[in-house]
Parts: C-alpha cells; structure tokens; sequence
C-alpha cells in the first residue's frame, strides 16, 4: 500500500470484551489492522517513498522490476534510518529487509503513536484515525484537523507547512487533549466519523498529476478501501454492550406490551420491571459518556 503523502520521517492480539470498556487508547489495538494493510518490501516508483529509498536492490516477484527498495511493512527507508540511532538497532540490510518485528513496533510505537500521545485519548476508534492518518500521510493531516476542530470551538494550530518542511508548533503535543474535548463535546461515535470523512475528503484532493502522490488515481480505490476498513473496525469498538442493551430493552418492550394483552393481571409487575430497566439503561449510557 502506498503512502498517502509526505511520510516523515508484529504484534498480533485479539481484540476481547474487556477492550470495549477501556478508558484509555493503547497502540497494541490498532497493530493487527495496520500489518493487515502493509505488504512487504517495495520498490514502485509510483510511491512517494521512491524519493528516498534504501541503498540495496529488491526484485518485485510480481512486476519483475529490480530497484532499491524504499519501503517494508508500511515503514520507508528514510524512517527506518533515522530510527536507527534513536532505538538501538543497526541499519543493515537484513534488518530493514526482514524487519523483525521489535524493530517494527519500536518505529511504530516511537516515531507515530508515542508522538501523538495517542495513549492519553480516551477513545481508540478516535487515536485509531489519527494514528492511522500519521501513519500514511505524515503531518500532512495537520492543517486540516485544525481547520475541523475550530469548526467545534476547539483551539488547536498543529503546526504548518514551510515549503516541503511541516513544522511543529507549539500546542502540538496538545492534540490528545484537544481530542478529549472534542469528544466530550460531539460524542465518540460523531467525532469517530467527522474525522473519518476529513481523511477521506483529504485522500481525494490529493493530486493525481502523473507526478502526484496519487499518479492518475492509481492508489485512489485502495486507500478509500483502507478507509471503508478502518470505520467498520471503529464501529466494532463503539458501545456494542450499549447498543445490545438498547435493542433489548425494545424488544423487551414489544415482549411486554403482547403479554399485557393475554394477561391484564401481569400489567404491574411487567410495567415495574421495564422502568428498572430503562433506568439501569440510563446509567450505561451516562458511564459511556
């Protein structure tokens, strides 16, 4: 998969009940989805990275095309290098070839989520996009989640583009909080999908000039079906024990109201019962909050 633009510089767990209710983010969830997503080594042309790439020859099996490589399980070259130093691991060949997997989460975990603060958001489907759209695009998400968080009365600047340089500005390390406060502000599952679809109007205004990020739309269908992927895998994390309840409580409800027609003697204890119901209800809801 290529990267979306600008890129700067495995572990596998299964998702379990218990992540549904966590309080805090953890890198650890969104792993198994982003090496679903990245193949091995590649040396396309079409690719961004190909600016940068390593200083060894792959052969494609597919496209037979011999050139440096640039890039491994999503990882460019030019991050792996400069990780190199920064988390004790030598740059070699072998390494970025073969990409061990603690090499991988140490770049991962340390140059994209750790950056992020991603730990301190109180939602993974929202650190989910964010970390995601880091991931692909470098800063380069930047501006416009600035732009959308002004939009909800949330002072946010990120940082801005010099030239070809992002640079950071000083509330940058702030965005987990501002995140925070969006949500409390719009709700997760709002502000879940209000950054999913900037990241998508983002993808599609990226250029498709034959020297573009996107060369005559060649990545366009895959990277809106890595999107598409991204938001069901949200929606599996977002109050499934909630929703469960809500649609029982109805058909509690519709259960009720039948019974209550055979049987006018059971109207009371049937009627006591849905309300505990719909206030137990009440209090989930609130906790989610």
């Amino acid at each position: 998969m290529a990267r979306e633009i600008r890129n700067p510089e495995p572990i596998v767990v299964q998702l379990g009940e218990e992540n549904k209710n966590q309080k805090m983010a953890d890198i650890k969830y969104i792993v198994p989805f982003t090496l679903k997503w990245e193949g091995g080594l590649a040396n396309a042309k079409t690719d961004t990275a190909s600016k940068n790439p390593s200083p060894w020859n792959w052969t494609d099996p597919k496209t037979k095309v011999t050139a440096p490589a640039h890039t491994n399980k999503g990882v460019t070259y030019a991050a792996f290098k400069s990780a190199a130093d920064k988390y004790g691991f030598a740059n070699t060949q072998d390494n970025f070839f073969k990409m061990p997997d603690d090499i991988w989460l140490k770049i991962t975990k340390g140059g994209y989520w750790d950056k992020l603060n991603m730990d301190a958001v109180k939602s993974q489907a929202v650190a989910n996009v964010i970390f995601s759209w880091q991931w692909g695009s470098g800063y380069a998400w930047v501006p416009r989640v600035s732009k959308y968080l002004a939009t909800k009365g949330i002072s946010w600047t990120g940082g801005n583009w010099v030239g070809k340089s992002f640079k950071v500005a000083g509330d940058f390390n702030q965005i987990s909080t501002k995140l925070n406060e969006l949500i409390s502000k719009v709700g997760e599952k709002q502000a879940v999908d209000d950054l999913l679809q900037q990241k998508k109007e983002f993808l599609l205004s990226l250029s498709q000039a034959p020297t573009g990020p996107n060369p005559n739309g060649v990545y366009t269908k895959g990277w809106l079906n890595r999107l598409a992927d991204l938001q069901k895998y949200n929606y599996s994390l977002l109050g499934q024990s909630v929703t469960n309840s809500i649609n029982s409580t109805i058909n509690d409800i519709n259960t009720t109201t039948e019974v209550v027609k055979k049987n006018p003697m059971k109207i009371a204890l049937l009627l006591a019962a849905t309300i505990v119901g719909i206030v137990l209800l009440n209090k989930a809801l609130k906790k989610q909050k």
